[in-house]
């Protein structure tokens, strides 16, 4: 696992209506949004194992 790639999480459909929208408005750069998006789905992923990795101890 590098920094540079981290895993992330799944697209979702709520994720793209999200982006989609927030890109339609002129005040937000599309670059902010994307990088926004991506540090989101890389903080999902990373909660999500180590969510895993609790319940698999009990």
């Amino acid at each position: 696992m590098s920094a540079a790639a981290p895993p992330l999480i799944r697209w979702s459909v709520q994720e793209i209506r999200r982006i989609a929208t927030r890109l339609a408005r002129a005040r937000i750069e599309p670059s902010y949004i994307i990088a926004w998006s991506l540090w989101r789905r890389a903080h999902q992923a990373k909660a999500r194992r180590a969510h895993l990795k609790s319940k698999a101890q009990l």
